[in-house]
């Protein structure tokens, strides 16, 4: 009994190291690429990038918006916050396209863009013109679809500022708490044939470490600098007060932020939620809040055809 004692000690030593190893080897390589891609994305300014493409293809797609030959793609993360903004914009407005899933570590989906961040709409396929960064994306399409006077409205500018700059990182904060939670966030990859088994592995073992590190190194000091958090908060109960906090006063009794229809808050909030759905965090959310029924009246706004 002893040598089976010892012999059963032996394997879960060995499986521990294996696990230990795995994960520092994945951090270490993840912190490289992560520095890297921190580079690629500031090589190219979203302003800049927006200015070159060339103005006489963005007006003639702008006139077949919602045509279905207007060949709209969407690149994006299915996680990624700002991707689930755009995503929600078009849904809601029936905008089609082509949603193209890029691969998070190696972004070999984006090899003809200069620009490396998400999302990106491309229009006219290959060698067409771009739109990027999700807030450009929707106040540059806006006015095409009859709500630009929402673009002025200062109440809906405080909303969403709200939810890209606080919403969006108690998300990141919450699903990236643990290297398991971490792990769980990439568990959607699977689902895409498009992507390499490899590369799906790869994501995981180094990506997942890599976004640990993002919440708990740089999230974390950002909202605790901004009052948003302190160190003896829990961050689940304070994403819960923040969701809460948005039900109680950007929606109060109304049905949306908009009134009888979903506006540009009610859009970007729930793009931003959207990203995490499928995950612990976003059941726990559901369970824990009084979003729920928004969620739902969302749910069916979205799959609905849209009324400005």
């Amino acid at each position: 009994s002893r040598l089976c004692e010892f012999l059963t000690m032996s394997r879960w030593r060995r499986l521990a190291f294996r696990t230990v190893t795995v994960a520092v080897a994945g951090g270490g390589a993840g912190l490289y690429m992560y520095r890297q891609r921190l580079k690629d994305n500031k090589a190219v300014a979203a302003e800049d990038f927006n200015a070159a493409q060339p103005k006489d293809r963005l007006q003639a797609a702008f006139k077949s918006l919602k045509s279905p030959d207007g060949r709209i793609e969407l690149f994006r993360y299915t996680t990624c916050p700002y991707c689930g903004k755009a995503k929600a914009f078009l849904d809601y407005f029936r905008i089609p396209y082509e949603a193209i899933e890029v691969e998070p570590m190696f972004k070999s989906q984006l090899a003809p863009s200069e620009y490396k961040k998400l999302p990106q709409l491309r229009f006219g396929g290959e060698g067409g013109a771009w739109l990027v960064d999700s807030d450009h994306i929707v106040n540059t399409l806006a006015p095409l679809l009859g709500i630009e006077k929402q673009l002025r409205d200062p109440e809906i500018e405080r909303w969403r500022n709200w939810a890209r700059e606080s919403l969006v990182r108690h998300v990141t904060l919450n699903i990236n708490r643990t290297l398991l939670s971490a792990w769980e966030g990439y568990r959607y990859i699977d689902s895409f044939d498009t992507i390499p088994l490899a590369n799906k592995l790869f994501l995981k073992v180094v990506g997942a470490p890599v976004m640990y590190m993002v919440a708990t190194k740089k999230t974390y000091p950002t909202l605790v600098k901004a009052g948003e958090l302190k160190d003896s908060d829990d961050w689940r109960s304070v994403f819960h007060q923040q969701v809460n906090h948005f039900v109680d006063e950007a929606l109060k009794t109304q049905q949306f932020h908009g009134g009888r229809h979903p506006d540009l808050v009610d859009l970007d909030v729930y793009g931003v939620l959207q990203s995490i759905r499928g995950h612990d965090v976003y059941r726990d959310m559901v369970a824990n809040t009084r979003i729920g029924p928004w969620l739902e009246k969302m749910d069916a706004a979205v799959a609905q055809p849209a009324s400005a």
